[in-house]
């Protein structure tokens, strides 16, 4: 296992100094007036929705729905024959970014408001220039990024094939969020069994337990070494139980759901900023360099998205926690370019802007393709010795995303039979489709809700 001490002198081993340097400004004001006449004509936008690799896409799709398998590239056109591109989750909204039309990427330097914004923004800015992105922000500390991929809680033995797949495409790192719909430590001795040397695991715990439930969970969980860092553990305002979590538990802790700040009091190893716009990056990593500790990025999107992420981390000091993309999550992607992960780093691209280009014909072949269509599916939960539960879950309908991770949501707010809902609870679930020998008798009994048998079957 990664203990403590060994995770914090990892990540000051690739850390070389930082100073946020004012070259934007004094760019700006050398340009002058060429630099305020570039403007934004038009935006132009493409819902895409990739395939997901054969081995997971039907858990990821129905864990998720389509908010996750979902893209929007966005094209910026200019009064020039530079354009810039980024990317998103979910759909266009119109209002978001009618702002944008007429003005200057320059104005728009260090915007801490609209992420998917801010990646064809500095594209432009970069091109313009003839810089890659990271001039923009400082020096540069490091030209490889470390790299963590994705995935979503499931049965031990898909949780065993996600290890496999990603080491063998270069990753040294898996997180996803545990579920109380599956026992974490019997995930965990799954993927041990085939991690390869170095391996670890990221484990994002929801931010919703307490101490007195997550410790005993965590000290299971020391005694594997594939372990190596978990993410909100508790609810982010109980300081005083992340101070105690920190004195008894040896895994690194990181916070997500809490101010940055937080890495000044001592409740934390590391710091998460999820989705970021980089005027809020920025601010983190100067808190975490004042603070002397290491953090991380979370930004989801293809390989645009990697390379924006890419040009950040190669200027922040202590961006040193393994960042977590997901291009890995799809076959295809709309840039010519590809970014190979290398011993679980990606390496950051090196033409003007972000260095990446987008490959119109794969971009009008992928959004032509059909949005994949929800067919329904059961979740089956048992309980060892009962009791078992057949639930519905559309995860496309508003507010039910992430409604597997949480036993009253995926349950409509009705008590939970069985033991109190938990991450390390003797269960084991996994879902069902209408092929399986009596799905329309349980589909009809779920009608009203969850359908519960007390007994094992």
């Amino acid at each position: 296992m990664m203990r403590r001490r060994q995770f914090l002198n990892t990540a000051f081993r690739s850390a070389a100094g930082l100073s946020l340097s004012a070259l934007p400004l004094r760019a700006i004001a050398a340009l002058g007036r060429s630099a305020r006449e570039l403007k934004i004509t038009r935006i132009e936008h493409y819902p895409v929705v990739p395939p997901y690799h054969d081995y997971n896409a039907e858990s990821l799709f129905r864990y998720h729905g389509r908010a996750v398998q979902s893209r929007e590239i966005y094209v910026l056109k200019t009064n020039s024959e530079l354009e810039g591109i980024g990317e998103s989750w979910g759909g266009w909204n119109s209002e978001l970014f009618q702002k944008y039309i007429g003005t200057s990427p320059f104005d728009w330097v260090g915007d801490p408001a609209n992420l998917p914004m801010n990646m064809p923004m500095y594209d432009l800015m970069g091109k313009f220039l003839e810089l890659p992105m990271w001039k923009l922000l400082g020096p540069k500390v490091r030209d490889w990024i470390p790299v963590s991929a994705w995935t979503v809680s499931q049965h031990p033995d898909a949780m065993a094939k996600e290890v496999e797949s990603v080491s063998r495409r270069g990753y040294r790192w898996l997180k996803y969020h545990i579920d109380q719909i599956q026992n974490v430590v019997d995930q965990t001795a799954a993927m041990q069994q085939v991690a390869p040397r170095g391996f670890r695991t990221h484990y994002d715990f929801n931010a919703n337990s307490n101490v007195k439930a997550i410790y005993p969970v965590l000290r299971e969980l020391e005694k594997f070494p594939i372990v190596g860092r978990v993410e909100d553990p508790i609810q982010p305002t109980d300081r005083e139980g992340y101070l105690l979590l920190r004195q008894k538990c040896k895994i690194p802790i990181l916070l997500h759901h809490a101010p940055p700040t937080c890495m000044l009091d001592g409740t934390c190893d590391g710091y998460m900023a999820g989705h970021a716009p980089i005027g809020t990056a920025i601010k983190t990593s100067m808190i975490a360099e004042g603070a002397n500790i290491p953090f991380m990025l979370q930004n989801g999107g293809g390989t645009i998205n990697q390379a924006f992420l890419a040009h950040q981390v190669a200027v922040f000091k202590m961006a040193t926690v393994d960042h977590v993309n997901l291009c890995h999550l799809w076959k295809e992607d709309v840039t010519n370019e590809h970014m190979p992960v290398v011993g679980g780093s990606v390496q950051v691209p090196r033409g003007p802007g972000l260095g990446v280009s987008l490959n119109r014909t794969k971009l009008e072949e992928l959004a032509r393709v059909s949005k994949p269509v929800y067919r329904p599916f059961l979740v089956h939960i048992r309980y060892a010795g009962g009791p078992t539960i057949y639930a519905r879950h559309d995860p496309d309908q508003p507010g039910s995303t992430d409604d597997l991770r949480y036993l009253d949501r995926l349950l409509a707010g009705r008590n939970a039979p069985g033991p109190l809902p938990g991450y390390a609870n003797p269960v084991v679930s996994n879902f069902l489709g209408p092929r399986t020998a009596g799905f329309q008798e349980l589909w009809r009994k779920t009608a009203d809700g969850p359908y519960v048998i007390p007994d094992a079957e």
